[in-house]
């Protein structure tokens, strides 16, 4: 591993991992809570679910992404990849304006901005054969 390689590994480890680990953390006790509460509001628990399966989703194509770029690899840029970026852009839009403002930057901001130049690297990646 060169250190190109590495810097993009470190700054993959400092943007997502705090998201990471929040997300492995608390994942477990919201899908509690929205079971536990279901009865209340199926119609709103249940698009939180949902919205909530959609940035675990994100998070992963985040992690795939960032690893096949260190790994010098291509990245498909496939429907998993539109489908993780549809289920960031709601969770954004939901989440978002309710989050203060460090919990934001940790869960959505960094990630996001490290997201981008990912796909910025794998973009401009030559082709390879």
């Amino acid at each position: 591993m060169d250190h190109r390689s590495k810097g993009q590994l470190i700054e993959a480890v400092i943007a997502a991992g705090p998201a990471t680990l929040a997300i492995t953390a608390g994942y477990p006790v919201l899908f509690y809570k929205l079971i536990r509460t279901y009865a209340d509001a199926p119609g709103v628990n249940s698009l939180a679910a949902l919205l909530l399966a959609g940035g675990l989703w994100a998070l992963l194509e985040f992690w795939r992404i960032a690893l096949a770029t260190v790994a010098r690899k291509a990245y498909a840029f496939n429907w998993r990849f539109w489908l993780a970026i549809a289920g960031f852009l709601a969770c954004a839009v939901r989440f978002l304006p309710d989050m203060p403002a460090g919990m934001a930057l940790l869960l959505m901001v960094l990630p996001a901005l490290a997201w981008t130049h990912f796909i910025l690297l794998q973009a401009k990646r030559p082709e390879q054969g």
